[in-house]
């Protein structure tokens, strides 16, 4: 199977993680809580981490160096989810959501200078349309604040430097020590991070510990739900870093908001206590025109 095709898997999961996210904030998180679903989500991945040990009994079996890049690189994710996170605390997702698509040009320049790795013309040629696609599918035309603040945009530029730096270690490790290994140790580093922001940030610990006052389980079921995808989404890309270029690969991720508006239309249609999405004609030929320009990007960096 191409690579692509791969890489093509964590974009779908994601958006159904999005689906998720938002019944969850908007029927049993409507107060803001975002140390509630960083902790839990960091702590969650902690079930991960004896499957892998049962499955691959010498996962802890790498040398120092190699096992502090790789605890590193789960540090990261949770971090970049933050930032992801106080960013929307601040702005509309509308404006915050394209931002994402910088992180291919993090990764592109940073595997460049670590791992060697370059791109073709046309691959090039790809990516600029698949981006180009991504944010006609991402921005909402017509709607107040069309300016988004300098925070919003530092705190963005962070999550996407994060995930790409995440990539590239991961990658640069990964080829040495194997992917179920360094996956297992990127667990590890997502567990320490949540166990240290529990301990030591008052309001995390707060909203994390107000979710079981309140008997909130439903929300820890979705919590743990999207963690579950995202989990697997990351693994996903992660993995398909050893089949292709990182830059690339993360460029994938843009696929994202077409999947979003694609199950937006079926929950509408199907289940619309569930989510609606507009099938206004202006914003159907806004859609689809981005959804077309990134097949049109994915034949492209696919060949």
């Amino acid at each position: 199977m191409s690579w692509f095709f791969i890489a093509l898997w964590a974009p779908f999961l994601l958006a159904c993680a999005n689906h998720n996210d938002k019944l969850l904030l908007s029927r049993y998180l409507k107060e803001k809580s975002i140390g509630s679903i960083v902790i839990l989500s960091s702590l969650f991945s902690g079930v991960a981490i004896p499957i892998i040990l049962f499955f691959q009994r010498k996962a802890y079996d790498v040398n120092l160096i190699q096992g502090s890049a790789l605890v590193a690189t789960g540090m990261l994710s949770v971090f970049a989810a933050v930032c992801y996170l106080q960013a929307l605390d601040l702005d509309e997702a509308s404006f915050v959501t394209p931002l994402y698509q910088t992180v291919p040009i993090f990764a592109y320049f940073l595997s460049y200078l670590i791992l060697g790795e370059t791109i073709t013309l046309i691959q090039g040629l790809g990516s600029c349309v698949i981006i180009a696609g991504a944010l006609a599918l991402s921005f909402e035309f017509g709607r107040r604040g069309t300016m988004f603040k300098r925070n919003v945009v530092a705190l963005m530029l962070g999550a996407s430097f994060l995930s790409a730096v995440n990539g590239v270690i991961f990658k640069l490790v990964a080829m040495q020590a194997g992917f179920w290994v360094s996956l297992f140790w990127g667990f590890v580093g997502q567990v320490v991070t949540g166990l240290t922001l529990l301990s030591s940030v008052p309001s995390y610990r707060r909203d994390f510990l107000d979710l079981f006052k309140r008997q909130q389980f439903s929300a820890v079921g979705l919590i743990a739900l999207s963690r579950t995808l995202f989990s697997v989404s990351e693994a996903v890309t992660l993995y398909a870093t050893l089949l292709a270029p990182v830059a690339l690969v993360f460029l994938v991720n843009s696929f994202q908001a077409g999947f979003v508006f694609a199950l937006g239309i079926v929950l509408t249609l199907f289940f619309p206590r569930i989510a609606k999405e507009s099938l206004g004609r202006t914003k159907m030929l806004q859609k689809g025109t981005g959804i077309g320009l990134m097949l049109v990007g994915g034949y492209l960096i696919s060949e």
